[in-house]
């Protein structure tokens, strides 16, 4: 599986993933960014000019804003809880900075998921499971055959995301974070922000996830 991150513009907002081979359709985790038009020029260089689908790891702005000026249309997938993010500026946290537009994304095409739903896009499938305490709907896509996890802001290396965002709860965190203790060791985590780690690397180093395993 080739997966090229990215951090498009000057504020270097989430991690951009795009999967996929040379020449061949892409799939986008978490399109944060498209600063001058970036993930568009990418896809036409790198992928054909088509992507497959977009996988949102949940609803804030940091990580849907690039799918405001997006050229390249395709199916966007998401925890049916957490849909409200894409349209209410209050969630997304758009409307928290008097300095940005506030991202209503009402005219693109959604696919609602249920956790452990799987969807296979190309060659890989990816299954959603769901995380919820960043957000309500927050979710990580995992995929089995390549041990891969993308973790958004659930799981960082030797952290994990707040809960004190809207829609945010502490009281789901542990159990949440238990479905990914259960991965194996060997699953590579790429994560919202920061470096990618490990789940082994968590449990052994994280006080999260090692609270996790103790219980």
């Amino acid at each position: 599986m080739k997966i090229a991150k990215f951090q498009p513009g000057d504020d270097k907002t989430c991690n951009v993933y795009i999967i996929g081979e040379e020449g061949k359709p892409c799939i986008v985790v978490d399109p944060g960014s498209n600063d001058k038009d970036f993930i568009d020029r990418y896809v036409d260089k790198h992928h054909a000019g088509e992507i497959l689908g977009i996988l949102l790891t949940h609803g804030h702005y940091d990580h849907i804003r690039g799918l405001v000026t997006l050229k390249h249309k395709c199916t966007v997938f998401l925890h049916e809880d957490e849909a409200e993010h894409l349209v209410e500026p209050a969630y997304n946290g758009s409307g928290w900075h008097e300095e940005m537009d506030d991202i209503v994304l009402d005219n693109i095409n959604t696919y609602l998921l249920s956790d452990e739903d799987e969807i296979t896009l190309g060659e890989y499938t990816f299954k959603i499971i769901h995380t919820p305490f960043h957000t309500r709907g927050s979710s990580c896509y995992y995929v089995e055959s390549e041990k891969v996890l993308f973790s958004g802001d659930t799981l960082f290396h030797l952290a994990v995301g707040r809960t004190d965002l809207p829609t945010g709860s502490s009281r789901s965190m542990m159990a949440s974070l238990s479905k990914l203790a259960a991965l194996p060791g060997d699953v590579k985590v790429y994560p919202g922000h920061a470096e990618s780690t490990t789940i082994a690397n968590e449990l052994a180093f994280n006080p999260y996830l090692s609270e996790v395993k103790c219980r």
